[in-house]
């Protein structure tokens, strides 16, 4: 399946403008005044991304990608494990959770070199830090994995892929999936709204309209029903994908 390109600006925009719209709301409550809210897209996806904004008016540095890396950590990233796409995440913050990596991995001699005793030179031979975690990791489960690193104080999760977060036993209790009976799909469940209300049991009232089901009543405000048929006669609306 080919990776989609795509962003989240459009939905933060969308948000920031409705946390403006209530925060008016709010304030007319207060004093009965109204208040235009301006919401503006760039501005939305900068305020998500200020990090490097700042860095780069503090420092005059521009942020790189760097993966799972970050400047706090190292070794820190995913790394595979035995059966298929099993991944456990691990992060050390300090030289002591890194003497605890060492004592998990049997204290191998390449870990007991001096260059990675401190967090400088663990950052400068990441790469082959790395390869032996990943070697070391592919052939053990994933739950051994973490649970041995987080007894021994070293920050480590199991990769929840989003296809089992369905069954997470935490996330059912909290109701966060509901059941969607769509007329194309069939059945199926999806995340619903990551809050709730006391007096709302559920958010999804309605499925996700098909393409064109809405035509009529939306353009029917503007067209009558012959200019509608004429419009669907010509191709101009529809209820299907047309290719030419």
């Amino acid at each position: 399946m080919p990776v989609l390109v795509r962003g989240a600006c459009d939905p933060l925009a969308g948000m920031h403008a409705v946390f403006a719209t209530l925060l008016a709301l709010a304030q007319r409550e207060r004093d009965g005044t109204g208040r235009l809210v301006e919401a503006v897209m760039v501005e939305a996806a900068l305020n998500a991304a200020a990090e490097q904004v700042i860095e780069y008016d503090a420092t005059g540095e521009l942020l790189q990608r760097s993966g799972n890396r970050g400047r706090d950590a190292a070794p820190q990233g995913v790394y595979p494990c035995a059966g298929e796409d099993r991944w456990v995440a691990l992060a050390v913050t300090s030289d002591q959770e890194w003497t605890a990596l060492r004592g998990v991995l049997g204290e191998p001699a390449w870990s007991l070199e001096n260059g990675l005793a401190t967090a400088a030179g663990r950052h400068s031979a990441h790469d082959r830090i790395d390869a032996e975690l990943a070697e070391w990791t592919a052939e053990r489960d994933a739950d051994d994995v973490c649970e041995r690193l987080v007894r021994a104080g070293v920050p480590a999760a199991v990769v929840i892929p989003p296809r089992e977060a369905v069954h997470n036993p935490q996330l059912r209790h909290r109701g966060l999936f509901e059941l969607e009976e769509h007329p194309v799909t069939g059945d199926h469940e999806i995340p619903a709204m990551p809050f709730r209300f006391s007096q709302v049991e559920r958010w999804a009232r309605r499925p996700s309209p098909t393409l064109g089901e809405h035509n009529d009543e939306v353009l029917g405000e503007v067209a009558g029903v012959e200019e509608l048929q004429q419009l669907r006669a010509a191709g101009v609306i529809g209820d299907r994908i047309v290719s030419r």
